[in-house]
């Protein structure tokens, strides 16, 4: 017997789920086995997305069509669904990072995130380290504002050693789904005091995450759990393999893509023994995952509501244990109010089929219409109200599509550290990846697209270096563990990032950090002169780079205060309003952002480097 509520149209979808096995016998006079499933829907990084993003279309002959994806109503939409099909076997979680990066919800500091996950009951959520943007009296009275809670089982007090003194927030949480007992933990990223400000949580110790998880599984498991899910803002990064993107039900046994072992939730889960943890949401990376990592389901969404998964575990009462050759991952499901015809997606950045899109129609979800959920219409409206004035004002005009790789010289990376050296005298702007999180479309720019682009309220801030403690800097943010910082300012020769690179232990702490590994070969400053290791340099860069952002605290801390000048008085988003504002049509043909005539970054292999080396010192 299978416990839980169906509609009609989905019994022939949980039929394939489940190959049909509600009621197999090993004898013939052995009952039937007893079976739950639980349908598990993961959210994570949605960053504050509760308007659609509005987007266009890249197609190969130049023209575009405008369309939607994400937004919170639309998202309860598909949510309503899969609750009302299995009931009280529904379990949504998420996995954190959802306050900061728009608009609506920054004016409310996170406020209207939480109402959203309260008007839709969440049933827990993880931490993200973009939670502690505003600050902790912030984040504690959204923690108080929520309805559900919020967990973590590795942030500690460092004072005290115990649990961070948070409201409505716990290592693990035991809920009842039909007649089984399912435990969830919650884990954030040991990565959290360099990717939110550091002075935001110079408190609080991040604990390690395999001897937080295996306490917490072990506690669960004494208090009955049949069933132990992880939510953790802890990311990973896995090839698609050999599946399509589009929405498919994955088998355990199915072909998928490599998950790269250097990840943090990769470590975590081939670190722990088997049947400590029995499915994870994940988040942090912005990938879209549906993978089996060390045979535990992991599924994460991409960002800003754009993508679902769903992990469906059958739990079988006569082995006492789920059977692991029956459960699903179905994702990842487009989070869409239209869909092209021809795609049954809203996913405009990948190439149009041959019979082209098709028109924009209404798509279906397990044989029911998406139509936006009023009750989440209703809630969001007076923050999309609030903040649509200002989203809407014309700042600036695209040429071109102004995009952002992290792998490569970034258009909008050299936008953006142009508009530093615009604000602020200086010689050399850096700005990183991570503080960039959506590329701008061609056309008219809005404020509310810069917004979306650059989602962080980082100041600029200039520090007094030698070209020594440049060159220092310069290779933490090129090492290629972040991506590539963008620069402005300066001409930077690099190890291609096919080819691994030389490490060395500047500080002899013995530790793998990745200002050890060594991409730069050489700085040349815009006007072509070298860089000089004893003059002294302005470099211009965001307060969070400044107090040790993207594993930079360590070269950061050798800048003693008085070479320091934090008030500028201005953001950096501000800064490139500004810039738009007086510059003009940007990215055009004949002033490209990333000038393939002049290159701000120039990749070489290790051996071309090593052979001008080397004639370099012959001519010596």
């Amino acid at each position: 017997m299978i416990l839980l509520k169906r509609s009609i149209s989905f019994a022939g979808l949980l039929c394939l789920l489940l190959a049909c096995h509600s009621a197999p016998k090993k004898g013939n006079n052995e009952p039937p086995q007893e079976l739950e499933t639980l349908a598990i829907l993961g959210t994570n990084d949605i960053h504050g997305t509760l308007a659609p993003l509005s987007l266009k279309t890249q197609e190969a002959d130049g023209t575009s069509m405008d369309y939607e994806a994400g937004g919170a109503s639309t998202l309860a939409s598909y949510i309503h669904i899969i609750r009302s099909e299995f009931g009280e076997h529904f379990i949504w979680l998420d996995g954190g990072d959802q306050f900061q990066g728009s608009i609506e919800s920054n004016l409310s500091e996170g406020s209207a995130m939480v109402e959203f996950f309260n008007t839709n009951h969440v049933h827990a959520s993880a931490i993200g380290n973009h939670e502690f943007d505003f600050g902790l009296p912030i984040l504690k009275k959204r923690m108080d504002q929520a309805k559900y809670p919020y967990l973590a089982a590795n942030i500690l007090e460092k004072a005290t050693g115990l649990p961070a003194p948070f409201p409505n927030t716990f290592a693990h949480t035991l809920i009842t789904a039909g007649k089984l007992k399912v435990g969830i933990i919650g884990l954030s990223t040991l990565e959290t005091p360099t990717t939110t400000r550091a002075q935001n949580v110079r408190t609080l110790l991040f604990d390690d995450l395999k001897m937080s998880t295996l306490r917490q599984a072990q506690i669960l498991r004494e208090r009955g759990a049949h069933i132990v899910l992880l939510t953790a803002h802890v990311g990973l990064a896995c090839d698609s393999g050999h599946l399509s993107t589009s929405r498919l039900i994955r088998k355990p046994l199915d072909p998928q893509g490599e998950c790269g072992s250097q990840h943090e939730m990769v470590r975590l889960l081939q670190s722990l023994p088997a049947g400590t943890i029995d499915a994870v949401i994940s988040g942090h990376t912005h990938k879209v995952i549906h993978h089996w990592v060390a045979g535990v389901p992991v599924i994460q969404g991409g960002a800003f509501g754009r993508y679902i998964n769903i992990i469906y575990l059958t739990y079988s009462w006569n082995e006492k244990r789920i059977l692991t050759d029956q459960t699903r991952i179905e994702g990842p499901i487009p989070i869409c109010s239209k869909v092209f015809q021809n795609q049954n997606d809203c996913n405009g950045d990948r190439p149009a089929p041959k019979i082209g899109r098709g028109p924009l129609i209404s798509p279906e979800f397990h044989g029911e219409m998406i139509y936006p959920d009023p009750k989440t219409q209703a809630m969001i409206a007076p923050f999309i109200q609030q903040s649509e004035k200002a989203k809407s004002q014309i700042v600036g005009q695209a040429l071109r599509p102004i995009n952002y790789p992290f792998n490569s010289e970034s258009a909008l990376g050299n936008l953006v550290t142009d508009a530093i050296l615009k604000a602020v005298p200086a010689d050399v702007a850096l700005m990183n990846t991570g503080g960039i999180r959506a590329p701008i479309q061609a056309g008219p720019i809005t404020y509310g697209d810069v917004f979306r682009s650059f989602p962080f309220d980082n100041e600029i801030v200039t520090v007094q270096v030698t070209g020594q403690e440049l060159t220092t800097i310069l290779r933490v943010a090129e090492s290629g563990s972040r991506g590539f910082g963008a620069v402005s300012g300066a001409f930077l020769k690099l190890i291609d990032p096919k080819y691994d690179a030389p490490r060395n232990d500047l500080n002899g702490d013995g530790l793998d950090s990745a200002w050890k590994t060594n991409r730069l070969i050489s700085i040349t400053l815009s006007q072509g002169e070298p860089l000089e290791l004893h003059k002294i340099y302005t470099l211009a860069t965001s307060d969070f780079l400044l107090t040790g952002g993207d594993d930079l605290g360590w070269p950061m801390s050798l800048i003693s205060a008085d070479r320091i000048q934090m008030n500028h008085g201005m953001m950096i988003r501000d800064a490139i309003v500004n810039y738009l504002q007086k510059s003009g049509p940007v990215n055009g043909p004949d002033h490209p952002l990333v000038d393939p005539n002049r290159p701000r970054f120039k990749f070489e292999t290790p051996v071309k480097s090593a052979q001008k080396n080397a004639k370099k010192k012959k001519s010596l």
